[in-house]
């Protein structure tokens, strides 16, 4: 009799898309099951006991299979919640007494979950599946997948089950003769072969542990991954004994760095041949994302370098801004005269560079950029003799992700260079690591191998696949000889409220003790292949002595470095430049609240800047933080109304400069300077000045420019504010901690194991911590010397605002200005609880918006008419002009303006200006000038100039007069907020512009009104689809979208989507599929534009 061998097939659905999925791979492998599966059960998940519980408890026959599979496809509904014909699955598979009878242990699995971005428990059921399916005994060969509808299900969908059911059949197959054999050998000293599952992230550790009773055949091992026959000394065979009795057992770590050692000696010693150039490591960045991972990279090559440096095949590196490429690079890409063109030699070249505003390159990156795209650069072929990667870094909720990185990596193949790795493009929404750190990983033995000449596609350079287990159990990371917590991990801490305790005045270890899971231990040691790579020093600092020189610079005090960065837009007939660097510093004309909000703590604010009003400490500095507590004061958080408090949102009016140098079109954004809050600047000040007798005024050099202050340093060129996101600035800070505890405590918070990511994730995250914060919590860290602080943080980045004002719309009694619109960042962080019962949780602040609303006290307060009694700082902006997102060329354009919250504020800024416009629309070259948006001001119209005065416009609808005449397009606008009463933010300039008929429609949602059912702005297009439709398809208008990218951005798109479908395609099959097609060649055509942020 055939005994069973099924393969399970198991879903859970809520709307069909998991039984489709489930039902089409069973149908697509019904008759045609690889061996050793003979049957195959496909069914809902509740079905379980009837259909796969009985089976899953017997061992399957040893000569037929080891394991049984299981496939299990399920989506997430509500909030994390299981389908309703899988729930009794996952209730059984998250019970005690199940996990402990491990009724799983003969079966191998894969889970696939289904899910949408915009819920916070994203493929949670999956989630829980996939963990509970192991502790239950099975083993996982197939990385959980998880499929976003929001983005399309396909793109993980097909890839995951492509390969699924191979990947199942092999990890059951039996120990063949052949490996019985090898068994055989293995008794002998010789070891037993690796036959392995398909390697995927998941299963990498796990692949020699699939045959019972086999020891790690080491050879094996070595010569797969070496390409070649490696001895094994007595010494490593001895440490892996002589038999183990049927028990799996990993790779030993002393093999694993045995790997890693000839990995490296392949890279520069199987050929003997070094470069005759360094390693050129260039990068364009913003933010500091590209900078830092790009000299991390440079770091690590340099380390390898200092190391091992015979081995090695660069001799060098050079690590620049990409616009740093004609001092430093050009003259060694063209020189091919040490190069053996025989072999194929190339020079090196790797480029990591983000992508700014809508597909623009970053600053220092743009000359780079344009010099590749020249016609001109493409007849001298200057990249023929390199060989290159490109790494870049984007946000998917623009529409041009990575645009920069596509660029450059195109452009440098058609001009002769090498690709020698596709573009790899890692997403800043999702997250950088899970892209970055494999391309960290290979990339230096892949372009080693080729710019050698050497055509190999063995990417395995120092790859953390190759280092073992990547999922390590807690035992796995412990060492005996390391400090350990005093007490019980779980002892009380002495902090008992019924009120959540401030998150940062328990010490960090105490908090993760008390967060640990009641079956972890705290490791004493972590283990190295689970940290990430340290970066590079992100600044240079020494002490200056008055007596050194300096590079000085001209008169402005811009380099020439700066200078080249200075864009057209920036740049005026007065010769002024505006930059991050040189900043205008503005003046605070007026401010208001644009949310229903009082008042009264912005008079408490108001009070403390009076030049009259005496500190108690007698210091000037802590006159802004006193305001700001007064502030926070007044809007308490945890009232009734605290969901109202939280929400306030400014118009604030910045004056420019009075020659009209810096000028700007509707649509531009400007950037913003910031300084670190006084508090954090006093803490580190103290701390430097405490433990290394360092004072506020001695001078430091940072990366060889002008000296400068200590104190100056720490508030204007380091973020010590913003909440930490890369764990590789906790990693650096356990370097200085003089507590092992502390140290190894950083280390687990920054590792890749899952309680340490879980652990980052609770406390550093969603508690946004800054570094200031963890110099508290972990005090040890205290004694890091300046220079190591200037080394690991990265530097202050701009903030940058929507303008919401026209040029054109200038009130006359005051200099040349602009309007900005920004919420204010105040918030309480979700309560942490400690495993003791005890409440953590924080009051969160925005390091610049709660400064401004600081700054604006006097004018919001209405005390703006004597502000020279006031000790107000000016605010330090520059331009930053947009490409695309600009008004339609003409008047006969009709837009679509979507823009919830303070997304509105640019369409504001729009409609101001068509309200000028349409002041003066007659054929004289001023009207067509002022039509065009380019008009700088500096004149005045004359009354003769308007074919419609203020007096005649009494009474009058301009838009719809006009429009009558067919001479400007409809607009509308649609907005969203919370309530009604409380943020619908320029609700009488709305109803203004549709009264004067500027706006031919207004549509308003409220999704937290009471008086009102949950609304949000795309249930407002739908119910208006007829219209939007028209709008787009026959009246071929702009659609413009702006606001948050995390959820707004697709949920719109997503019902224009929709609407598209059901009124241009409703009779055809693939109208979806058509419609999304339609908005995309929208895009392309720039007539649907986003600005959007995360």
């Amino acid at each position: 009799m055939t005994h069973q061998v099924p393969l399970f097939i198991l879903y859970g659905s809520a709307t069909g898309n998991a039984e489709s999925i489930a039902k089409d791979l069973a149908a697509k492998y019904r008759d045609r099951l690889p061996l050793p599966f003979n049957d195959l059960v496909c069914c809902e998940a509740n079905d379980f006991k009837k259909k796969c519980l009985p089976i899953w408890e017997l061992e399957p026959p040893q000569n037929l299979a080891t394991k049984y599979g299981l496939i299990f496809i399920t989506s997430t509904t509500g909030n994390g919640d299981s389908p309703e014909n899988a729930s009794r699955f996952i209730r059984f598979l998250k019970r005690k007494n199940t996990i402990e009878s491990l009724p799983l242990k003969h079966v191998v699995f894969g889970v696939l979950g289904l899910g949408d971005t915009n819920y916070d428990k994203f493929c949670e059921t999956g989630k829980v599946a996939d963990k509970k399916l192991a502790e239950c005994g099975g083993k996982c060969v197939k990385q959980l997948g998880m499929a976003d509808e929001a983005t399309g299900l396909e793109e993980v969908v097909d890839v995951w089950v492509q390969d699924v059911v191979p990947f199942m059949a092999q990890a059951c197959l039996p120990v063949t003769d052949s490996c019985v054999e090898e068994k055989k050998i293995e008794e002998d000293g010789c070891g037993a072969i690796d036959r392995g599952v398909p390697d995927t992230p998941r299963n990498q550790h796990r692949t020699n542990n699939n045959i019972r009773g086999a020891r790690p055949d080491v050879q094996s091992i070595l010569r797969s991954r070496m390409g070649q026959s490696v001895p094994v000394s007595s010494s490593n065979d001895a440490k892996l004994g002589s038999s183990l009795n049927g028990k799996e057992q990993r790779l030993p770590s002393e093999i694993t760095q045995k790997v890693q050692e000839m990995q490296l000696q392949s890279v520069g010693n199987s050929l003997n041949i070094q470069s005759p150039s360094p390693l050129f490591i260039l990068y364009g960045s913003v933010t500091g994302n590209a900078e830092h991972i790009a000299k991390s990279l440079a770091a690590k090559y340099e380390k390898i370098l200092s190391e091992k440096k015979e081995e090695c095949y660069f001799p060098g590196v050079v690590c620049c801004e990409l616009d740093q490429y004609k001092k430093k690079c050009t003259s060694t890409w063209e020189d091919d005269s040490l190069l053996r063109k025989d072999d194929g030699q190339k020079h090196g070249v790797l480029i990591l560079t983000s992508t700014t505003g809508n597909g623009d390159a970053p600053e220092n990156a743009s000359r780079f950029t344009r010099f590749v795209k020249r016609k001109t650069t493409a007849e001298t072929v200057p990249f023929r003799h390199v060989a290159y990667a490109v790494l870049g870094l984007g946000d998917t909720n623009y529409d041009k992700f990575c645009e920069t990185g596509k660029i450059i990596d195109r452009k440098l193949k058609e001009l002769g260079g090498t690709r020698v790795l596709d573009l790899t493009c890692a997403d800043e929404a999702t997250g950088l690591e899970q892209f970055v750190d494999p391309w960290m990983d290979k990339i230096f033995h892949v372009l080693s191998q080729r710019c050698r000449g050497m055509h190999s596609k063995k990417d395995s350079f120092m790859t953390n696949e190759k280092q073992g287990d990547q999922n390590p159990t807690p035992d796995k990371i412990m060492s005996s000889s390391s400090p350990s917590l005093d007490g019980p991990k779980n002892s009380p801490i002495p902090v008992k409220v019924s009120e959540p305790t401030c998150t940062t005045s328990l010490l960090g270890t105490t908090v993760i003790r008390q967060l640990l899971p009641s079956h972890y231990e705290m490791p004493n040691k972590i283990d190295k292949s689970l940290l990430p790579t340290l970066g590079s020093k992100l600044s240079s600092c020494q002490l200056y002595n008055e007596d050194e020189q300096y590079g000085r610079k001209d008169s402005r005090g811009l380099s020439l470095s700066e200078v080249d960065k200075v864009t057209i837009s920036s740049c005026t007939s007065s010769n002024l430049h505006y930059t991050m660097n040189e900043p205008f510093e503005s003046t605070i004309l007026g401010a208001r609240y644009l949310t229903n909000t009082s008042v009264e703590g912005a008079k408490f604010a108001a009070e403390i800047l009076e030049n009259a009003y005496t500190l108690q400490d007698g210091t000037f500095d802590s006159r802004y933080s006193l305001a700001k507590k007064k502030i926070q004061e007044y809007f308490n958080l945890k009232s009734e109304d605290g969901s109202k408090h939280g929400k306030r949102v400014i118009e604030m009016k910045l004056s420019l400069p009075d020659d009209f140098s810096l000028d700007f079109q509707p649509g531009d954004s400007i950037g913003m300077v910031v300084s670190n809050t006084d508090e954090a600047v006093t803490f580190v000040l103290d701390m430097l000045e405490k433990e290394h007798g360092l004072p506020s005024t001695q001078q430091i050099i940072l990366d060889n420019k002008r000296p400068v202050t200590v104190a100056y340093a720490t508030s204007n060129l380091i973020d010590l504010c913003s909440p930490i996101k890369n764990k590789r600035i906790l990693l650096s800070l356990s370097q200085f901690a003089t507590d092992d505890l502390e140290a190894e405590t950083l280390k687990l918070l920054s590792s890749k194991d899952p309680v340490g990511q879980d652990l980052f994730k609770k406390y550093v995250d969603e508690q946004r911590l800054s570094m200031v914060d963890i110099l508290k919590v972990f005090p040890s860290c205290q004694k890091i010397p300046v220079e190591g602080l200037f080394s690991i943080l990265p530097s202050l980045a701009p903030r940058y605002y929507s303008i919401s004002s026209s040029p054109l719309n200038q009130e006359k009694n005051l200099p040349p200005y602009l309007t900005i619109t920004y919420s204010v960042v105040d918030y309480v962080s979700p309560v942490l609880k400690l495993n003791d019962g005890t409440p953590l949780q924080r009051r969160v602040s925005g390091l610049t918006t709660s400064h401004l609303e600081v700054l604006c006290a006097p004018h919001l307060s209405g005390r703006s008419d004597n502000l020279a009694s006031f000790s107000v700082d000016r605010v330090k902006l520059f331009p930053k002009p947009a490409a695309d997102f600009r008004l339609p060329p003409v008047l006969s354009d009709p837009m679509l303006l979507i823009g919830p919250g303070t997304g509105v504020a640019p369409f504001i800024g729009f409609l101001r200006h068509r309200e000028a416009q349409l002041m003066s629309t007659d054929s004289t070259k001023l009207a067509k000038v002022v039509s065009e948006g380019t008009w700088r001001g500096g004149f005045e119209f004359e009354k003769e100039d308007l074919p419609v005065t203020n007096v005649d416009a009494k009474g009058l609808v301009m838009g719809a007069d006009y429009r009558q005449d067919q001479r400007i397009g409809d607009i509308a606008l649609y907005f969203g907020c919370r309530f009604q009463d409380h943020d619908w933010l320029y609700k009488s300039e709305m109803e203004e512009f549709r009264a004067k008929g500027i706006l031919s429609h207004l549509g308003v949602a409220f999704s937290r009104d009471s008086m009102h059912p949950k609304y949000y702005v795309q249930d407002k297009l739908r119910n208006d689809a007829h219209l939007i439709s028209k709008m787009i398809t026959e009246q071929n208008a702009y659609v413009y979208i702006c606001g948050d990218g995390n959820a707004m951005a697709k949920d719109v798109q997503n019902a224009l989507v929709d609407i598209l479908a059901q009124h241009l395609f409703g009779e055809n099959a693939d109208a979806t599929s058509l419609a999304r097609d339609y908005l995309s060649d929208l895009k392309s055509k720039k007539k649907l534009l986003l600005d959007v942020w995360s």
